[in-house]
């Protein structure tokens, strides 16, 4: 597997990918499209070669490892192309959006600050500080600037610390990952079930605290360096409070980190107007559900098209599947609460059913976290070491040499 995942073969045919011609550049020429407001036949047709552009460098290019590539693919090409749906097909971001501490409409300044403006609304993911701001983001930070880059300076030396352990056991255990041969180390019964479970669980850890330590440096970048948004309450945490993940609907609507919202609610009331759903009604929050996590599959299918044509959609059946079973999950606790076990009154459920919901959480994401990762292993994604340096591994071989 490592042979075949090599970055000599792998990148074979491939050669690197111009980051000016295909990244940057089409950034800023989106925000200029954003900014200029041409009229909506121009606006389609470089839309539209924005988006050829994207599938392009997916297929033609590599970062030369399978990691890297699809990373590229669902963070970068992917929001590409949620982006020129939302900000040229759907909306029009200078007229339909303002930061709230400026009172001075985007439309009225002159066309540099629109532009700057319009890739601040492309990378300011939760529209933070807008009029747009989406749903339950964490509060803002209060306090001074040192007081936030100390917080910040005390979750990243955490975070490094744990995903240093975490990264070291999947890099030393890639056996346990490979479907193909996974099941001959676990043992059948209880045991066997808690080690699969205990490996899915430290893969999604892994994930989450990868992202995690991408935004507080950025953050941290952005309030020390006064550059773009620099004020520590534009920069409130990424994810919620895992307190809320007791239902598969609010580990993601809650929990976990709200970058794609904007294009769910925008696209989610678009379906449901198109099919004519009454708002409010139970329908029409199942809509929006399975519109949303199609919008979240669309993004992560452009990584594996990076990885290669014949991966295109692979990644859709781990988004398609937590649709459905937050259909299945909504159904049951609206019968629930018919016969009386369910919330208590309108607000939190109780003490007991929440402890219910995270054990059923924790047995779903173990379940369907293969799902999402097995075949990214068999693709290379994972052997990529993201840490320079790892100071477990570097302590394991002289602590068994000292005993």
């Amino acid at each position: 597997m490592a042979d075949a995942a090599s970055p000599t073969s792998y990148a074979a045919g491939r050669p690197p990918l111009p980051l000016l011609t295909f990244v940057i550049l089409p950034d800023v020429v989106l925000a200029c499209l954003m900014a200029l407001r041409r009229p909506s036949g121009i606006k389609i047709g470089v839309s539209l070669l924005l988006l050829s552009a994207s599938a392009y460098a997916c297929i033609a290019y590599t970062m030369g490892n399978p990691t890297d590539d699809y990373t590229m693919g669902s963070t970068v090409f992917g929001n590409m192309v949620l982006n020129i749906t939302l900000f040229i097909w759907l909306t029009d971001p200078v007229k339909d959006y303002r930061y709230l501490r400026d009172p001075t409409p985007l439309t009225e300044k002159p066309l540099l600050s629109r532009i700057w403006y319009s890739l601040c609304i492309i990378h300011n993911q939760r529209l933070i500080g807008t009029n747009a701001q989406v749903a339950n983001v964490p509060p803002p930070f209060r306090g001074t600037r040192s007081q936030f880059l100390w917080k910040r300076l005390q979750q990243l030396l955490i975070s490094l610390a744990i995903v240093d352990v975490v990264c070291s056991f999947v890099h030393t255990h890639h056996h346990l990952y490979q479907p193909e041969i996974a099941p001959l180390y676990f043992p059948s019964g209880a045991f066997g079930y808690l080690m699969r479970t205990g490996c899915t669980a430290i893969w999604l850890v892994m994930s989450y605290l990868m992202l995690k330590l991408s935004y507080i440096v950025l953050s941290m970048s952005a309030v020390a360096t006064h550059l773009g948004n620099g004020n520590p309450e534009d920069w409130p945490d990424l994810f919620g409070p895992w307190s809320e993940a007791y239902t598969i609907r609010h580990l993601w609507g809650r929990a976990w980190h709200q970058g794609l919202r904007r294009h769910f609610s925008r696209w989610g009331k678009l379906a449901v107007e198109a099919l004519g759903i009454p708002r409010g009604t139970w329908l029409s929050s199942q809509v929006q559900v399975h519109t949303a996590f199609a919008l979240s599959a669309l993004l992560h299918c452009m990584g594996d098209l990076m990885l290669g044509k014949e991966h295109f959609g692979r990644s859709w059946v781990f988004f398609a599947a937590n649709g459905l079973v937050i259909t299945v999950e909504d159904t049951v606790i609206a019968l629930a609460n018919r016969v009386g076990l369910g919330s208590e009154g309108k607000g939190r459920p109780g003490r007991g059913m929440r402890i219910l919901g995270y054990i059923w959480v924790y047995i779903w994401f173990t379940y369907s976290g293969p799902l999402y990762y097995s075949w990214l292993f068999e693709s290379g994604v994972g052997l990529t070491d993201p840490l320079p340096y790892s100071p477990t591994r570097s302590l394991i071989p002289v602590l068994c040499r000292s005993t």
